[in-house]
């Protein structure tokens, strides 16, 4: 049976650049070409695929339905693109750092931002290893990783950052439209959520945030489950199709950008840390040392960021 045409492969990359990072300015950096040519390009695959990706609202947008659904398949074909290029090139050990981290931190985390360390650093080349899974850092030759755990092994370098947390986050136009106030308004709105027992780590949960507000724990059993990504349950509270639980850090972009908003709290603790951890055999190499320094200046401030309401 023959392969259907698929739509221009530059325009399926604008969708996801633009798609990832939230920014048409973002993604226009990232694909060295202008915002005005990205817009072109996204354009240009909705007339192709005769169907609205994204909802322009002022200078920014919301993924419609098609559009979250689009990205979440192009993000993963282009990471396994990229991993199938990457396997069969040789790797020079004096510029290139192998990172990894966790598959949700790596698409709402460190891909919107990596092009900052990238600009000040021209000469380091950087392999990202995303796996949900705690991965053998000697075995498999990885050199920097950022996990959120309260592991303590010895055997690596480490740096503690601090602890993630969870808090309620949604679109400030869903707010609005839905007028949600105060707690218990949650119980007439979609939830959306992650599948908690799929990841290593077992964070708070809805439940858990019903619970301390004084709504009933059942009550949290409805909406979407998106499994083990965070991420796209994010990204769906920016579309506008319900409220998140969500990681602060994960959400810490969105959050700077004013396409997510907390209306009140708790903010409920994971108690698992953010850690930076390094192979000794390479933690006195200047690409190492300007990574590290790098991630922790960058995570200290989505630690520290403050989404809750001022009143």
């Amino acid at each position: 049976m023959p392969y259907r045409r698929l739509p221009s492969l530059l325009a399926l990359r604008a969708f996801e650049a633009v798609s990832r990072n939230g920014s048409m300015k973002q993604a226009a950096e990232e694909l060295s070409v202008t915002p005005g040519a990205v817009s072109q390009l996204v354009k240009k695959l909705e007339d192709q695929l005769d169907c609205e990706l994204l909802i322009r609202i002022n200078r920014g947008f919301e993924l419609t339905e098609a559009g979250i659904h689009l990205k979440t398949g192009l993000s993963d074909s282009f990471n396994r693109m990229r991993e199938a290029v990457d396997s069969i090139m040789p790797i020079s050990q004096t510029n290139t750092l192998i990172v990894a981290c966790a598959p949700s931190f790596a698409a709402k985390w460190l891909v919107p931002r990596l092009w900052q360390f990238l600009e000040m650093h021209p000469d380091i080349d950087i392999r990202i290893s995303s796996s949900f899974s705690k991965l053998d850092y000697s075995s498999k030759q990885i050199d920097i990783g950022v996990r959120l755990t309260r592991d303590t092994d010895s055997t690596m370098e480490r740096l503690v950052l601090g602890e993630e947390s969870l808090m309620v986050l949604a679109s400030p136009e869903f707010i609005e439209r839905q007028k949600i106030r105060e707690p218990k308004d949650i119980l007439r709105v979609p939830i959306l959520s992650e599948d908690v027992s799929a990841t290593p780590i077992d964070p708070p949960t809805w439940a858990d945030w019903f619970k301390q507000v004084g709504l009933p724990p059942k009550s949290a059993n409805r909406g979407v489950n998106f499994g083990e990504y965070a991420e796209q349950a994010l990204d769906a509270a920016i579309a506008g199709a319900g409220v998140v639980l969500g990681h602060k850090v994960l959400a810490s972009k969105d959050i700077e950008q004013g396409r997510l908003v907390c209306p009140f709290g708790p903010e409920l603790s994971s108690g698992f840390n953010y850690q930076i951890v390094c192979r000794p055999e390479i933690k006195h190499s200047d690409s190492a040392i300007a990574f590290r320094q790098w991630l922790q200046k960058e995570l200290s401030a989505s630690l520290a960021i403050n989404a809750l309401p001022i009143h």
